[in-house]
């Protein structure tokens, strides 16, 4: 954090006055040296008044910057205590493989600006400071980062210090004092029903890829869920899909993304036939790719414990894979401006237009927390409630 490293300087700014008579001063007050740049820096302020008052400003500014910084002390740098934090998560299993990856992604790229400050030196003018810089392009890729990005570096930085706390290493958060870049992601839009029902007809679902869309449209499964399911999970005499585990992008198989996400959903008789005819063409897939492969290759076989969607040699698909055929894919069914999770989206858009209740929504979501159902519920009904008014303004 700023280190006041020496005893601050006033500097007259009316040059062409006598000092007794000027009025306007610029405070200085070094903070020693850049880690990153190796220059020395220092904070200043314009102050107003006699030299006197000015020098009184000086003090109480030399206080605000020291009071700027933690008050403990240790060996970590920044970036030493961000790997220390990364390992004890993973030593206690508090976090997946592709979590543990996108943080180190994340603190790797704080560590390009503030890497080498010691821990408890690391100012919120330092984060405001490397947020900026960021959002203009001063990364590891060259290109400029999202606000909704560096949103989500902040909130691992601050999850750090809260450990550093809680360790004893630190005794405050800089965090705490930091607003960071609002989230600028587009908002999700949902397909139109005309146009949403004309392409889950259009659909094979005897592709992997397309089932797996088909899949996401009428169920509303994440695509870490729908690379997760497994025959087993299907329950075909009662039309039932159980959703208990999701995929990461490393193939790890885990629980799902909240303790709600664990469900079970009736199926509607769209996704029961396009399920029975993926079986179908995946045992004949199966069958045929047996008669290629090497006595050492073992043969494919298909079980309760096989995956609803494989790749070419019946591993099962990965998220990231769904979303790169997605992209290639979307325009062919004029679906150009939509995401892949935008199709789970239109499931739930859907469910609000034919008024499903947002508790029903919520379970059938697997969502957490009843505020993105209501979010969606909410904006579904205020379109149609303006509609209505709408309707009665014409009659007058």
């Amino acid at each position: 954090m700023a280190k006041v490293t020496g005893q601050g300087s006033v500097v007259q700014l009316e040059r062409d006055r006598p000092r007794g008579k000027c009025r306007k001063w610029q405070l200085r007050v070094p903070v020693g040296k850049d880690a990153r740049t190796g220059k020395y820096r220092q904070r200043t302020r314009v102050a107003h008044g006699t030299y006197t008052e000015a020098r009184k400003a000086l003090r109480a500014f030399i206080e605000e910057v020291e009071g700027d910084h933690t008050q403990g002390r240790s060996d970590f740098t920044f970036e030493s205590y961000c790997r220390h934090y990364l390992e004890m998560r993973e030593a206690k299993r508090e976090v997946g493989p592709a979590t543990l990856r996108r943080q180190r992604g994340q603190f790797r790229a704080c560590a390009a600006h503030i890497g080498k400050v010691r821990l408890e030196q690391v100012t919120p003018a330092m984060l405001n400071e490397m947020y900026a810089a960021m959002l203009r392009g001063d990364t590891l890729s060259g290109r400029p980062s999202s606000g909704t990005y560096v949103n989500q570096i902040h909130k691992n930085v601050s999850l750090a210090y809260e450990a550093a706390k809680a360790e004893g290493v630190v005794s405050e958060n800089p965090c705490d004092r930091v607003t960071p870049p609002k989230v600028d992601t587009r908002a999700k839009k949902a397909i139109p029903p005309d146009k949403a029902r004309a392409f889950i007809e259009s659909l094979d679902p005897t592709d992997p890829h397309q089932c797996a869309w088909l899949i996401a449209a009428t169920t509303g499964l994440r695509r870490g869920e729908i690379c997760a399911l497994s025959w087993g999970d299907v329950d075909w005499g009662r039309h039932l899909l159980s959703v208990r585990h999701s995929l990461d992008n490393l193939g790890t198989l885990k629980a799902t993304k909240t303790k709600a996400g664990t469900r079970v959903l009736p199926l509607p008789q769209i996704t029961v036939r396009a399920l029975e005819a993926a079986k179908e063409a995946q045992r004949e897939q199966f069958d045929k790719t047996n008669g290629f492969r090497k006595p050492g290759e073992g043969l494919l076989v298909q079980d309760e414990s096989t995956p609803v969607i494989v790749g070419r040699c019946g591993e099962r698909m990965r998220p990231n894979s769904m979303s790169r055929c997605w992209a290639d894919e979307r325009e062919a069914f004029g679906l150009g401006d939509y995401t892949l999770h935008e199709l789970r989206h239109t499931y739930l858009t859907l469910l609000a237009e034919e008024g499903v209740h947002p508790k029903v929504m919520q379970e059938l979501a697997g969502h957490s927390s009843s505020q993105i159902t209501m979010d969606i519920y909410t904006h579904v009904n205020m379109d149609a409630k303006r509609e209505a008014v709408a309707a009665v303004s014409r009659l007058f």
